[in-house]
């Protein structure tokens, strides 16, 4: 795994993982066999931890990023339970009506990592919540489902439906118009160019369709702000994920489409992260 490129640390700590998920030699073999030929950590084991919970991953899903973490903080910040805000996260406003029941949508779910651990902190708090989960992927669908029966067991308050955020057709299958509380998104950014000069690791095995987001990066950006702005209460909130170079046209296309109080957020990696907006 050395000679594959993998840092010496990292192959201790792969190792000592796989010996861990491993049935049997062989089987520890094979993991070993298919790190070398780049397969990321996540599909192999099957598995990768974020936020409090250890999340189910699948090949043709985007991998959960601990740097995404910040848009759940952001979440719950607004929603009025994060326990501990730290940095940037406590420019975050709190909502200023206190809804009996949250009701959110997290759009390009993936994993559903993002929605299910915000439904989760809520619940954990005492508040009542209603969560829509969607993507287009059927991959992504599957996952996601798969996580939110195994982590929640919940079938009616917590689901995933396919829907595509480019289009304007069946958004009354998220919610009805301004019925929503928050609208979370981690859509895809990468622009055209990014793309060809992705880590191989990524580019050869994770799947473009979460990744690409047009010649600029920001294709996603403006229907989903458009369809937040449609969904959500007067006073509720929107906050996406975007690239590290991004987030001045992410606040231009939040502005253009009717948001307030808009601003950016670094993450812990002082890195331009979210941007959040108010309807």
């Amino acid at each position: 795994m050395i000679e594959a490129g993998i840092d010496s640390d990292d192959v201790r700590l792969e190792v000592s993982l796989f010996a861990e998920e491993a049935c049997d030699d062989d089987e520890l073999k094979a993991f070993a066999e298919r790190r070398i030929q780049g397969e990321p950590m996540a599909y192999i084991l099957g598995y990768r931890d974020f936020y409090r919970d250890r999340f189910s991953v699948a090949p043709g899903v985007l991998i959960p990023r601990s740097d995404t973490e910040i848009l759940v903080e952001c979440a719950l910040k607004f929603a009025g339970v994060l326990d501990f805000p730290m940095g940037d996260v406590l420019n975050i406003p709190e909502c200023s009506y206190k809804p009996d029941k949250i009701r959110f949508a997290d759009l390009c779910t993936g994993t559903g990592c993002i929605g299910i651990s915000v439904y989760k902190e809520l619940i954990r708090h005492g508040r009542d919540a209603e969560a829509i989960l969607t993507d287009i992927s059927p991959d992504a669908l599957s996952c996601s489902s798969m996580n939110i029966e195994r982590l929640t067991g919940e079938h009616d308050k917590i689901r995933v439906i396919k829907n595509d955020v480019l289009e304007d057709v069946n958004m009354t299958d998220i919610f009805d118009p301004e019925t929503a509380d928050i609208i979370i998104s981690n859509p895809p950014y990468i622009n055209d160019n990014d793309m060809k000069e992705l880590d191989d690791v990524v580019g050869h095995h994770e799947p473009h369709l979460a990744l690409e987001g047009g010649a600029d990066g920001l294709r996603f950006y403006p229907p989903v702000a458009h369809r937040a702005m449609s969904l959500l209460k007067a006073g509720g909130a929107l906050m996406v994920e975007h690239g590290y170079d991004q987030g001045e046209a992410v606040r231009k296309i939040f502005s253009h489409a009717g948001f307030n109080n808009v601003m950016t957020l670094r993450d812990y990696g002082s890195v331009e992260r979210v941007t959040f907006g108010i309807k």
